[in-house]
């Protein structure tokens, strides 16, 4: 008896860990297929920080309207490129009725400018699966150069092809984009923070 369930234990760890060895990603970029690839809307969080009360603290803001694509060159991935594309009424705080004043004409005015975008404008490698990716953030009706620290997450598998893992952040100055409501109590520099999955495409 008790050697069969020792057998029992040992099988099902063999087959724990062969499970857990195959779902690993593979994190080398040169593997994961070249091609266009679509945002993963149901694995996509973006992360806003910003100073509260000259510092005292962060407030934390999520938006949860994400949409992009993802243009891959696995053999050279400085020229891949990348557009995402954000809805500011998508924002979410853990302060009731907050989110709709954020998203209305005191601070991100969502009805005049519906969407916030980035488009990359190049990608340089710092590392085998790091790199700094410049774009254009479009924010409030103003185009601003801003620079993406981007960890390559790994190749994993969507229903009908591969799926790229991608981790960033950022910062930049919200006077730049002259959203410069509250400037004081509320701090100028704001925090990004990704999580983002890609689908490819398939033709």
């Amino acid at each position: 008896m008790v050697r069969a369930v020792i057998l029992a234990l040992s099988t099902t760890v063999a087959l724990l860990t062969a499970s857990a060895a195959a779902a690993a990603p593979d994190k080398n970029p040169a593997t994961a297929p070249s091609g266009d690839y679509a945002l993963d809307k149901r694995h996509a969080a973006l992360i806003a920080r910003i100073d509260h009360q000259g510092g005292v603290s962060k407030s934390v803001f999520r938006f949860d309207g994400l949409d992009g694509t993802l243009k891959w060159d696995g053999a050279k991935p400085e020229q891949s490129s990348l557009s995402v594309t954000i809805d500011p009424k998508s924002i979410v705080t853990p302060v009731a009725g907050f989110a709709e004043e954020l998203a209305g004409d005191k601070f991100f005015k969502s009805a005049q400018f519906p969407t916030i975008t980035f488009v990359s404008k190049s990608v340089v490698l710092s590392g085998p699966t790091s790199g700094k990716v410049t774009g254009d953030l479009t924010f409030l009706g103003v185009t601003k150069p801003v620079v993406l620290d981007v960890t390559f997450g790994g190749v994993g598998k969507a229903k009908d092809g591969a799926k790229l893992g991608f981790a960033a952040t950022a910062r930049f100055d919200r006077r730049d984009f002259g959203f410069t409501t509250l400037s004081g109590p509320i701090g100028n520099d704001v925090d990004i923070q990704i999580d983002i999955e890609f689908d490819q495409i398939k033709k």
